[in-house]
């Protein structure tokens, strides 16, 4: 609210307020309007403006204070614009000027209240003989009597009051008071123009700070893509080099297991080959034990036949004997007959010595056939032990070929499985290549992205400046 003292207007005093507003007091009305309009026309302090329009009015009217209230809420409040003439000290209204900055009105409250409830301006011609003037002792105190209060409304709304005050009584008419409202009018586009431009600072605020937030954000956006685009190729570092000691590994691996692989294969033919032989040997190994068991029987067939021998030998030996004995019995005989048997003599003497003869033969053949059946039955222990070891042989062959056979077919598994982990090598191989294209695109993409970034932070900047340069032309208007 804005309110004002004005010095005492009357008949007596001063006879243009008695007329019409015509001739030269119109011509002064109209050049307070026209100073009141420049001055807020060329505003651009609100407190000082209003101090100027009060100062106008109180020239205009001789009166020598003037004051303003503001509204805040429902209440209105000193807002501490004076206009105080020369001709008052300021000790004089000290008391009365105290009060008025420290008394609050309420809507309908006071005078200041109800002009502001109103919406009317108020002449009151002695405030000390005023019913509902609150400040109505300091003012008797300090002299003043005569005033009137203007309404400020602004959007049909009073934002405040201006009130002015002199020592003598006031009288002004309607028409005046009419055209002196024409002020409160002025002082309401002041207050305008404060609340434009104070919502214009602060949506010029608002839009600078959520552009400069928007621009804040988008640099954090684009360090922590810088950021991460930095670990980006760190990793991308790390995964290279990994990348590189797999496909090492990867190659090297996959020669061993070839090599494995032609080595297993070497293996499963030369096994295939121990196993026919060992095959072969247990078949021969068979054989000769099935010829090692006839032997046997033949050598037990020849050694009952050397028994038989010896048994015709030992007949032999005895015809032997008893021809021996014949041939002495038939050289006695002869002996005894004389003559007449020499002849007989003869041939009982070659009985007698075929019969020593058959007998020497007799013994060297039972000799020899000792000897004979001493071999035969030591060639039948050792065709015996033969047999045993040839069976035992035989067994050893057929569990050896078994084993082969085993480590011939675990060789073809290896080998199918050295085959398939080649296969799965060069699988690896192959994923290491598309490894390293992708961690080239991966390199590509980063240094678009960081070639972005870049130039994201470039046009952050200039619309950060744009902005700032935006901003003071629209807090200059």
């Amino acid at each position: 609210m804005l309110a004002g003292f004005i010095r005492s207007v009357s008949p007596e005093n001063d006879p243009q307020f008695r007329r019409a507003p015509d001739g030269s007091a119109l011509v002064d009305i109209l050049r307070l309007l026209r100073k009141v309009s420049t001055v807020a026309d060329e505003a651009s302090a609100r407190n000082e403006a209003i101090g100027d329009i009060l100062s106008a009015v109180c020239d205009y009217c001789a009166w020598p204070i003037g004051h303003a209230y503001l509204r805040s809420g429902d209440e209105l409040s000193s807002a501490g614009i004076w206009s105080i003439s020369s001709s008052i000290s300021g000790a004089r209204i000290a008391d009365f000027r105290t009060q008025s900055e420290q008394t609050v009105f309420a809507l309908g409250q006071g005078l200041i209240g109800s002009v502001a409830a109103n919406g009317t301006a108020v002449c009151i011609a002695d405030v000390t003989r005023k019913d509902g003037f609150l400040r109505a002792p300091s003012a008797a105190r300090n002299g003043l009597r005569g005033c009137f209060a203007l309404p400020v409304k602004l959007a049909g709304r009073t934002e405040g009051v201006i009130e002015f005050f002199s020592p003598d009584i006031a009288r002004l008419d309607d028409e005046l008071l009419e055209l002196l409202g024409f002020v409160g009018g002025q002082v309401a586009r002041i207050l305008e123009r404060e609340q434009v431009l104070k919502s214009r600072e602060q949506l010029a605020s608002d839009f600078e700070n959520q552009v400069q937030g928007t621009v804040g954000m988008l640099g954090a956006a684009v360090s922590q893509v810088r950021s991460a685009l930095d670990v980006l190729g760190d990793s991308h570092d790390q995964t290279r080099n990994c990348n590189q000691g797999i496909a090492q590994a990867a190659q090297s691996a996959l020669q061993r297991i070839e090599n494995v692989a032609q080595q297993m294969e070497t293996l499963k033919s030369q096994l295939v080959h121990v196993g026919g032989e060992a095959a072969e040997t247990v078949r021969t190994t068979h054989e000769i034990g099935c010829q090692a068991r006839d032997m046997r029987e033949t050598f037990a067939t020849l050694q009952a036949r050397a028994a038989d021998a010896e048994k015709m030998l030992s007949s032999i030996s005895a015809i032997a004997a008893q021809t021996k004995m014949l041939g002495l019995n038939a050289s006695i005989e002869a002996a005894r007959v004389g003559e007449a048997g020499k002849g007989f003599a003869i041939v009982a003497k070659e009985v007698k010595a075929l019969a020593g003869q058959s007998a020497s033969a007799t013994d060297e053949i039972s000799r020899w056939m000792e000897l004979m059946l001493e071999t035969i039955a030591k060639a039948g222990n050792d065709i015996d032990q033969i047999a045993l070891a040839m069976d035992t042989l035989q067994a050893r062959s057929e569990t050896t070929a078994a084993q082969t056979e085993e480590q011939a077919e675990i060789c073809i598994s290896v080998a199918s499985g050295a085959t398939s982990a080649v296969s799965e090598a060069r699988s690896v191989g192959d994923s290491v290549e598309e490894i390293t294209n992708a961690i080239a695109h991966a390199d590509a993409v980063a240094g678009e992205l960081s070639d972005a970034a870049a130039n994201l932070e470039t046009q952050g900047s200039e619309l950060r400046t744009r902005v700032e340069g935006f901003i003071g032309k629209i807090l200059a208007m």
